[in-house]
């Protein structure tokens, strides 16, 4: 058997941090893709917040740093970015399928201190050793990229419990839950950029080329592509127009979002109502079917793919009467990354998800969290922690979303897709 099909993608492996190489890549992520293929023109990050980052994340204490997760390579370079303020030696988690894509891949990542979250893995325990080293270690709490930068997603456990899980290993060194929040904003008018968008994702989809003004063509994007994905995962026809969607189209999508739970749960049982439990059900799941049922297995990925397309575009954020050009930006995002998939260009966008146009950044630290030794173990002082940590996050990005008001204003788009008229 070759070495390739020997390679276990689903493996952990420790990381194994080589500091040459992690300082040689600071300056291409901070220029090569964060400046030329995500168009960050500014970074704005008030000295106040890198003096609570610094008081937090040093040799002296056991940190873990928790960011909003809106996007996908953007978020992971700002990451990097924060940890070169503190801490180049941060360790980062990532998903397994990342960082084990090939051994190659595997080697190059583990150098630059990747954790992969594979199932059956030390990466906890790697993660408290290196935080009581006084590197920091670095994840998402919200799991997955949300594309959605507007409200902070349920937490997973993780961060809260391994700050714990520090704190009771050595009660004398203070742990902190360091929450991270930041909102990207176009420079300018960005919708010539964004009608861009919408052809290319309708030539890729093989969907009717729309026409008329942005608003218009962003609504039959939706309404068109709602309608060949119900087609595609054999759901019911959606009870909407997909030329004219208007004030049906939340109704249609909650009416997918149903069936496919449904369908989901029909299989495996009850779903966790919030999104991201239930994602970790369902993969745990698949994991342990794919062998006996690899065709049906592959079936209720995708439809698990698209509940996750659906549930992002949540009527709670984006049933308004109006839609901000970054709103619209992260919906066509998602829709790239969800279903536009199949080509080299198209996987490669989706790894490097290049901004449609020039953008700046607003970060900010709220006050971190100090995680007492006594709440190792207790689910409860755990889970209060956790929802304190959530909402100083949503508390900041509200803030952040506050001094960017006037700024997006002129830019604000009607949105056909709404209910509300």
């Amino acid at each position: 058997m070759s070495a390739s099909r020997r390679f276990d993608t689903r493996a952990y492996r420790a990381p194994r941090p080589q500091p040459w190489l992690i300082h040689a890549l600071t300056p291409i992520a901070r220029h090569g893709i964060l400046g030329a293929l995500m168009k960050l023109r500014r970074i704005e990050l008030p000295a106040g917040d890198v003096a609570r980052l610094r008081a937090a994340v040093n040799l002296h204490t056991s940190a873990f740093m928790g960011p909003n997760h809106p996007e996908f390579t953007t978020d992971w370079m700002l990451d990097k970015h924060l940890s070169t303020l503190v801490s180049p030696l941060m360790a980062h988690w990532a998903s397994y399928e990342i960082v084990n894509a090939s051994p190659l891949a595997q080697r190059f990542w583990l150098a630059n201190n990747l954790i992969a979250n594979a199932p059956g893995g030390d990466g906890r325990g790697y993660s408290v050793r290196w935080a009581l080293r006084g590197h920091g270690v670095l994840l998402h709490p919200e799991g997955t990229a949300t594309w959605q930068a507007e409200r902070i997603g349920a937490l997973l456990p993780g961060l809260i419990e391994m700050t714990a899980e520090a704190a009771a290993a050595v009660p004398q060194r203070a742990a902190f839950a360091v929450p991270v929040l930041w909102k990207l904003r176009f420079i300018g008018d960005a919708g010539d950029a964004l009608a861009r968008e919408i052809a290319l994702i309708e030539r890729e989809l093989r969907l009717p080329a729309s026409s008329g003004a942005l608003e218009a063509r962003f609504a039959a994007l939706h309404g068109a592509l709602l309608e060949q994905q119900c087609e595609r995962l054999q759901l019911p026809a959606p009870p909407c127009d997909p030329r004219a969607p208007g004030r049906a189209y939340f109704a249609a999508q909650g009416a997918a979002i149903t069936a496919i739970r449904a369908r989901l749960e029909q299989r495996y049982g009850a779903l966790d109502a919030e999104l991201a439990r239930a994602q970790h059900q369902l993969r745990k799941a698949f994991r342990e079917r794919t062998a006996q049922e690899p065709d049906a297995v592959q079936l209720d990925r995708m439809l698990l793919a698209e509940l996750q397309r659906l549930s992002g575009c949540d009527p709670a954020l984006y049933d308004k009467p109006t839609l901000t050009q970054e709103q619209m930006a992260e919906r066509l995002k998602h829709i790239r990354s969800a279903v536009v998939t199949r080509g080299t260009r198209n996987a490669l966008h989706n790894l490097f998800p290049v901004a449609v146009a020039p953008r700046d950044v607003a970060i900010r630290v709220p006050e971190p969290i100090a995680v007492p030794a006594a709440a190792a173990g207790d689910k409860a002082a755990c889970g209060a922690l956790l929802a304190e940590l959530r909402q100083r996050m949503q508390a900041t990005l509200n803030e952040l979303l506050a001094e960017q008001a006037t700024a997006v204003a002129p830019y604000r788009r009607a949105n056909l897709l709404s209910s509300l008229g």
